[in-house]
């Protein structure tokens, strides 16, 4: 197999079997971070995310490698490390069809609007590798009625207002497609990300602008409400469920009370990062963490960082 090509089993039984497709960018930190799952059986193809433009061609070598043609794609959110691809799928695999939470539709089928503020938001380096998406024909896209049954959609709002989670069996487990609803948590076979090699077990909130904690707290405890097995992560990988949701919220918590604390001490955003750092047990993992993996982490704990102060600062401006 070429070494391009990252094909992982997470979950196999009889003829059914889930894959997690690793998506490489050619940008420090990104190499093992995107991601898509495939599940894969005789009666159906189905992909839940499929990263960006830039890392299409893993995924469609990964595709060609197994033989799969997709009838399905299931997008979480349309953030576009989850749905850049999505025009390019839909360009080569003519009868799939596309479901994402249904008001964000629009960005799918004109992605103008959300390539510029994502390129704004990004930086050049990083947009150059994330790359423009191509627009998902209108009819391609299809409501969550005429999805099957044996799929659960759960809104689960937060770490974006258009979040979904999915939920059913296949290859004799009950897995959550969680996407960011709990956080960034390094699978069980990551390891790449530690400097030393082993992995460490820890959750990266992912509550970036704009973020209000109690609509997204309800979204974990919906999931925990759930019946599950596993836990398929947006970034990257998957972990059983233990006490995955139960630590989220008590994160998210934790974040919420630190957060107030140090805007009324009147820290930075910076200065706030490095508190997280330092306080949250959760994140003390990334210490371990090589270079460009800690770089990645602390530029993405700033954006979290900030879904808390604009929420409580809009709190303020409303009184």
């Amino acid at each position: 197999m070429n070494s391009y090509i990252d094909i992982r089993t997470a979950a196999q039984r009889g003829d059914e079997t889930l894959y997690l497709l690793r998506l490489p960018l050619d940008r420090p930190g990104f190499e093992e971070f995107l991601g898509a799952w495939l599940l894969k059986s005789p009666r159906e193809t189905v992909l839940i995310d499929c990263g960006v433009t830039g890392s299409y061609p893993a995924l469609k070598k990964a595709l060609d490698e197994l033989g799969a043609k997709p009838d399905l794609l299931l997008l979480t959110h349309i953030h576009l490390d989850h749905s850049g691809a999505a025009g390019c799928l839909t360009r080569d695999f003519p009868n799939m069809k596309v479901f994402c939470f249904e008001r964000a539709a629009r960005h799918l089928i004109a992605p103008e609007k959300l390539w510029n503020a994502t390129a704004a938001t990004l930086g050049e380096a990083t947009a150059n590798a994330y790359q423009p998406p191509l627009p998902v024909p209108a009819e391609r896209v299809i409501p969550r009625e005429q999805l099957d049954p044996v799929w659960t959609v759960l809104d689960t709002p937060g770490h974006a207002t258009h979040h979904v989670s999915f939920i059913r069996d296949f290859a004799g487990t009950r897995i959550c497609f969680g996407g960011e609803a709990l956080g960034v948590v390094a699978g069980l076979d990551v390891t790449s990300w530690f400097s030393d090699g082993v992995r460490r077990d820890g959750i990266r909130p992912a509550t970036p602008p704009k973020y209000v904690p109690e609509i997204g707290r309800n979204s974990m405890k919906l999931l925990g409400e759930q019946t599950w097995d596993l836990y398929c992560s947006g970034h990257f990988g998957s972990v059983p469920r233990g006490q995955l949701v139960e630590r989220s919220l008590a994160q998210n918590e934790f974040w919420e009370k630190k957060i107030a604390q140090a805007m009324h001490d009147g820290l930075s955003e910076s200065e706030m990062v490095s508190m997280m750092l330092r306080d949250d047990p959760e994140l003390a993992d990334i210490a371990f963490y090589d270079e460009a993996n800690r770089a990645r982490e602390v530029y993405f704990l700033g954006n979290s960082v900030r879904g808390f102060v604009k929420f409580f600062q809009e709190q303020e401006a409303a009184k």
